[in-house]
């Protein structure tokens, strides 16, 4: 595996490829050393390492700063998912920034009915954010739901807002 990373503002941005495909993802490492050593335990393999741009880490830094949300060409490497886990995501990159989806929505847009808590499951095991965007997954009410284990999560808030996204908190 391969891991690239980059500094963006006062922070780090790291991918993790697996033979040239996206595995992981995360934006918000304070050192370059905790992202190569937290990229490095979720490879659990040997890495190689990378300090440099990379056009998916531009994408994930253009979304957490809301300057950008077109997405280039991405091979995801989605080992460790199911196939009804796989079609959540997918259908879940279909959803243009400044739009929201509930749960419920997404299930069915993925072709799985009554699937509210199983969608919820899948953005929780999510390891593509926010390139796989389940900032955009909100309850049916309207309300926010849940963003990286915590209700009202401020990077949730700051993403939706920044896309101009409506909901309730």
């Amino acid at each position: 595996m391969k891991i690239v990373i980059s500094k963006h503002n006062e922070g780090w941005t790291g991918i993790l490829l697996k033979n040239e495909k996206l595995f992981y993802t995360h934006y918000s490492f304070k050192s370059k050393d905790e992202a190569v050593n937290y990229l490095s335990k979720i490879a659990g393999e040997e890495v190689i390492v990378e300090e440099k741009q990379h056009p998916i880490i531009g994408v994930i830094n253009g979304i957490v700063d809301g300057t950008a949300f077109d997405l280039p060409k991405i091979d995801f490497d989605f080992s460790g998912y199911t196939d009804k886990e796989v079609s959540v995501l997918k259908a879940l990159l279909k959803i243009p920034a400044g739009e929201v989806v509930s749960y419920v929505e997404l299930g069915n847009r993925a072709g799985i009915t009554n699937a509210a808590r199983f969608v919820g499951n899948v953005m929780a095991k999510n390891r593509f954010g926010p390139i796989v965007p389940c900032h955009r997954v909100i309850l049916s009410d309207g309300r926010m739901g849940k963003f990286s284990g915590k209700k009202n999560h401020p990077m949730k808030i700051k993403m939706l807002t920044q896309e101009k996204a409506e909901f309730r908190l």
